[in-house]
């Protein structure tokens, strides 16, 4: 898993006429995912903390402030989701500040749960038990060069 197979999973495999329920538009990518194998899993668990990392900025943070009425730690994450699950491009343009100023109003928390889930379904265990932490922390303020 790369990062451009990261985006064809998210753009090619989503059923994105269920938008609007994010369980269902997730619900192929993580039968998909459970069919590969844990290190594939991992790496798309790993892809996805290093691109949310990237995106945790105290200029986006700045940015999200201005357009988001009560802008938290937890609802800066969630809109740094919105970046990921709307493909590469979308993506490229956040990482540059250049996102349209609408991704700080929309959340996508449900595809930070997408690895424990297909890895889950795949060992017929509890999402609980993931056994994988990402050597990179996505959660608000973990990178801690772009807020100083």
């Amino acid at each position: 898993m790369d990062r451009q197979k990261f985006f064809d999973c998210i753009m090619d495999i989503c059923d994105w006429n269920k938008q609007g329920n994010d369980e269902k538009v997730l619900a192929p990518l993580i039968k998909y995912l459970s069919k590969l194998s844990d290190e594939e899993i991992f790496a798309f668990d790993d892809i996805m903390a290093e691109l949310l990392y990237s995106l945790d900025t105290k200029r986006n943070f700045d940015v999200a402030s201005k357009y988001e009425k009560y802008c938290s730690d937890d609802s800066f994450l969630y809109s740094r989701c919105v970046a990921l699950i709307n493909g590469e491009g979308f993506y490229k343009k956040a990482l540059k500040g250049k996102a349209d100023k609408d991704i700080w109003n929309y959340e996508f928390e449900a595809i930070l749960y997408v690895p424990a889930r297909a890895w889950a379904l795949k060992h017929n265990d509890d999402e609980d038990n993931y056994p994988h932490i990402s050597p990179l922390s996505y959660e608000t303020g973990s990178n801690k060069a772009e807020w100083s």
